[in-house]
């Protein structure tokens, strides 16, 4: 993956020869996404440029504490020029910006891809793709830390932006517990405290703040948890019927597949959530117990070795028939 410091130069000579940028994150947004989005947004309003930020699905009420990201709009980006800018942020494959914003990456003239997901297929003209990275904000942080360098300033990563950053290092590390974190992950969180963030204010709001319809579709869905492979693969579903009759949304059941996978014996957990047209599928495994970025991918998904995601738009039971044999199949070949 590209990600030398002559790649981050040659970044820098096209955001300091820029005067206008338009960044992007990925459809469904997290905290990583709106973190990274959100600080890169903050840090090139610092160097001179006018930025607007966009997403597929806009402003996701739950991130709020991440600050900018209520700014982020759902509607169409505004034209590029030939000298104008398009960064996107944490999305592993074009596909993940959402079909309605593929067209307007694929126009785009000058396109900066800052991510941290293996299966990143480099679709800018330039990318700043770090596989094992912690997170797409601490990539973001080293732009712009290089950008500070490059000025001969010590603002361009402001309060406001290392908020955002250390946000999006925080929801992508599950406050710092996955392997990803590393002694260089501390080490940035530790310079976003310094220049304002506060991590009890951003754990508050992004883990310890749910509505009782939440806290229901939670407890509903660990209830009818279905355990196969003799204990090893955990499967939680959440339904549309589900959803309308507690009064819940599907943000409201994203942490159920890390709560599956913190099952003792459990070593591979996957989340069904029905959305309108579609199954969206979370994996997660527990310690490497198995590569769920290659699940998904088998599936015309990605993500990471512990985390992954995919979509399916048949039936229930084709996908968990499909899914218990590519998993039962990963884990016996762990341990051939």
């Amino acid at each position: 993956m590209t990600s030398t410091p002559a790649a981050v130069n040659e970044m820098l000579d096209f955001i300091l020869a820029a005067k206008r940028a338009v960044v992007l994150s990925h459809t469904n947004p997290d905290a990583d996404a709106y973190g990274s989005q959100c600080g890169m947004a903050a840090g090139l309003r610092l160097l001179g440029l006018t930025v607007s930020t966009h997403n597929e699905s806009g402003f996701i009420s739950r991130y709020a504490v991440i600050p900018g990201a209520s700014e982020v709009t759902k509607g169409d980006p505004p034209p590029l020029g030939p000298d104008d800018l398009l960064v996107v942020c944490d999305c592993g494959a074009l596909e993940r910006v959402g079909d309605s914003l593929i067209s307007y990456v694929k126009s785009a003239k000058r396109v900066l891809n800052i991510d941290h997901h293996n299966s990143n297929t480099e679709f800018g003209h330039l990318n700043f793709v770090v596989d094992g990275a912690s997170s797409t904000s601490e990539l973001v942080f080293d732009l712009l830390k290089a950008a500070e360098g490059r000025v001969g300033r010590h603002d361009v990563i402001s309060a406001q932006a290392s908020a955002c950053l250390l946000a999006g290092i925080i929801g992508d590390t599950g406050s710092f517990r996955y392997p990803s974190t590393t002694p260089k992950t501390f080490r940035v969180a530790a310079e976003l405290m310094e220049r304002g963030a506060r991590p009890d204010l951003l754990t508050q709001e992004l883990f310890a703040n749910h509505s009782l319809p939440a806290i229901k579709l939670q407890a509903e869905a660990l209830t009818n948890i279905s355990i196969q492979n003799g204990g090893a693969f955990a499967e939680v579903i959440v339904t549309q019927e589900m959803l309308k009759r507690l009064g819940a949304d599907l943000l409201d059941a994203d942490s159920l597949a890390e709560r599956a996978r913190d099952i003792e014996g459990v070593r591979v957990a996957a989340l069904f959530k029905q959305d309108v047209d579609m199954w969206r599928v979370s994996l997660r495994s527990r310690l490497g117990a198995v590569d769920v970025a290659a699940v998904a991918q088998s599936f015309g998904g990605g993500g990471h070795k512990p985390a992954a995601a995919f979509r399916w738009r048949k039936d229930l039971e084709s996908l968990k028939q499909e899914l218990r044999r590519k998993v039962t199949e990963a884990l016996a070949a762990k341990h051939a």
